[in-house]
This record gives structure tokens, C-alpha cells and sequence, in this order.
């Protein structure tokens, strides 16, 4: 595959490479223009009103209060209170249409780091266009500046939003496999991966099931092991100023270890974190070995 095929491609196999420009500036100079348009219309049809009711015409004075009398007036050449309302209409649906998808447009998340710069390497190393205009889109120059010290971000670059975040409604244990794991893994040995390299894109692949698999197996078995392992040290240990430190110690892990493996509010980690140490009182209190 070549060109855009190719990089439609890229796009199709990962989403969270689906990175476009948004246009905010343009999108936002397109409603200010149907705005204007709007407003000056709307000027114009409150002059062809006062010029109506003040006419003297017993056709023309009832144009404000019967619909009816204003469209009869079109077909006879008489109305054009009717056609600037038709033009303003239209130029209502087109401000409303855009406003709207201007308005989701906002909500869209910017790419993140890990993926955005996969993306400027891709095409760094992909000549998929043959024209400077359309090979910029994104970024500008592709090649990275190492004179730039003050950390200067493309125009280009701030406008670019994604389609699909691959860090959206994950946990933290996630995220971090996504942005840190998974390409220091890829830097060791993944690279060399024949099955996960897709030869057409020009990209290696890790499915993100997988990883959204694999860590949600770990969650699973640390929030079985750090219960079960906080009563096994409370058991073997007898005294109790030692019992009451490890159970300050076990509910400090367990609170960042559930913020970590978990999607929960700080009022779920609350909750969990008293109950779990409300466990371990209970346990000490059966056992009140000195």
C-alpha cells in the first residue's frame, strides 16, 4: 500500500493513533461569519417589518400578525418580509448545525505523548504524500529540532485531537503499561517481533485486550493477596503496638494500591479503606495474642 492507503491503515489497526487536526480556529471563524451574516439579516427584516406596518396597506400591515397573509404576499411580489425570513432560515440552520459540531469537536481529548510522537515518527519515516502542504498537516516539520529549548509545540501540533483514546476508562495500572511498559518493552525485544509487525503500515502492534487483559488478572490477584497476607503477618506477629503498625501499613498500601488496580472515587477508596481496616481490627481483637 502506498499513501493515504497506507496510513489509513495505521489508523484502522490502532485506534488510539487515530489523530486528526480539529480546525478549532477555522470552525470558530466559520460561526463568527454566519454569526455576522446572521445579525446583519436580522437588522435587515426589522427595517422590512417597520416598513410594513407603517405602509398604509391592509396587505402589507397584516404581514406581522398572519403568516398566512405573509406568504400570500410573497407569491404576489409584495412580500419581502418572507424572503428575508426564508434567507435568515437557512442561514439559522447552517449557525445551529455548525455550533453544535463545533461544540463536540470541543469535547475531543488531544492525543497523548506516547501516541502522538509514534505518530510524528511514522510519518517522519513514511513519505506518504508527495505535496509539503498536505505531508505538514500534523506536525509541520517532522524532524525533530534539537536547538529548540524552550519546548515550542508546532501550531499544528495543538490542534490535533484523537478520535479514540486508548487511556480513556482505564485504570492507572493501564495507563502506565500504555505509556511506559509497552514502549520500553518495545525498545528491549518487541521490535524484533515478526507477528506483531504489520508490514503493509509499517508499524508493530500490541493488541490493547491483551494488556487491558493482563492487567485487570493482576488487579484481580493482588485485591485477593493483600487481604489474605495482612491476616497471615497479624497472625504470626504477637505484639500488639507491631499489629497496629502493620495495619497502618497494610491500609496505606492497599489505598494507593486501589487507586492504582481500580477506576474508584476518592469516596470508594475511602469507604474500602475503612473497611478493610475495620477487618483487621476485628481479626486482632479474636486473636489477641500478646
Amino acid at each position: 500500500m502506498h499513501g493515504y492507503d497506507r496510513l489509513a491503515s495505521l489508523m484502522a489497526s490502532d485506534k488510539g493513533l487515530s489523530i486528526f487536526r480539529s480546525f478549532k480556529k477555522l470552525n470558530a471563524k466559520n460561526l463568527l461569519y454566519l454569526q455576522a451574516e446572521i445579525v446583519n439579516v436580522e437588522t435587515e427584516l426589522e427595517g422590512l417589518i417597520e416598513a410594513d406596518l407603517t405602509s398604509n396597506d391592509n396587505v402589507r400591515e397584516q404581514f406581522s400578525t398572519s403568516v398566512y397573509y405573509l406568504k400570500e404576499g410573497l407569491d404576489q411580489g409584495q412580500s419581502e418580509q418572507w424572503e428575508k425570513v426564508l434567507q435568515l432560515r437557512e442561514l439559522l440552520d447552517k449557525y445551529n448545525s455548525a455550533a453544535l459540531q463545533y461544540a463536540q469537536i470541543l469535547r475531543l481529548k488531544s492525543p497523548h505523548a506516547t501516541d502522538r510522537d509514534v505518530f510524528k515518527t511514522w510519518l517522519a519515516e513514511n513519505t506518504f504524500c508527495s505535496t509539503v502542504t498536505e505531508m505538514d498537516q500534523w506536525f509541520g516539520n517532522c524532524e525533530e529540532d534539537d536547538d529548540d529549548e524552550d519546548g515550542y509545540v508546532n501550531e499544528n501540533e495543538r490542534d490535533l485531537v484523537t478520535l479514540c483514546g486508548r487511556y480513556e476508562n482505564v485504570d492507572s495500572l493501564t495507563r502506565w503499561m500504555f505509556r511506559v511498559g509497552i514502549p520500553w518493552f518495545h525498545q528491549l525485544v518487541g521490535y524484533r517481533s515478526t507477528k506483531a509487525k504489520d508490514i503493509e503500515a509499517g508499524a508493530v502492534y500490541y493488541d490493547d485486550e491483551k494488556i487491558i487483559r493482563a492487567t485487570r488478572v493482576t488487579s484481580t490477584i493482588t485485591s485477593s493477596v493483600i487481604p489474605a497476607s495482612s491476616m497471615l503477618v497479624l497472625y504470626l506477629v504477637d505484639h500488639m503496638i507491631w499489629r497496629l503498625a502493620i495495619i497502618v501499613f497494610y491500609n496505606v498500601g492497599f489505598s494507593i494500591i486501589l487507586g492504582l488496580l481500580a477506576k474508584a472515587r476518592r469516596v470508594e477508596v475511602f469507604a474500602a479503606s475503612t473497611a478493610f481496616a475495620a477487618v483487621q481490627v476485628a481479626f486482632i481483637t479474636n486473636f489477641p495474642r500478646t
